[in-house]
């Protein structure tokens, strides 16, 4: 068991705990609505037109054939299979 023989550490005035009063809790209300408010910005109208066969082409690709057996291929030359795997 440790013995007390040890001299008493030094106060640090510093970390005494704060003795100033703590301010009334006031919440933040809401104030009065403006008279006039500003307009609010345009919301664009959807347009109901889709794309055309050519612009779906453009976007998702060709559809070369070529490209997609040497893709194939190259998975299963790396032992790939292309059928069960992504």
């Amino acid at each position: 068991m440790p013995t007390d023989d040890r001299d008493a550490l030094p106060v640090n005035l510093t970390l005494l705990p704060h003795t100033d009063p703590v301010p009334d809790d006031q919440p933040a209300e809401q104030g009065e609505m403006p008279d006039v408010l500003p307009d609010a910005p345009g919301v664009p109208v959807p347009t109901t037109d889709g794309l055309s066969s050519q612009e779906v082409t453009d976007l998702v690709g060709g559809g070369d054939a070529s490209i997609v057996e040497a893709n194939r291929a190259l998975e299963q030359a790396q032992g790939i299979n292309p059928d069960t795997e992504s």
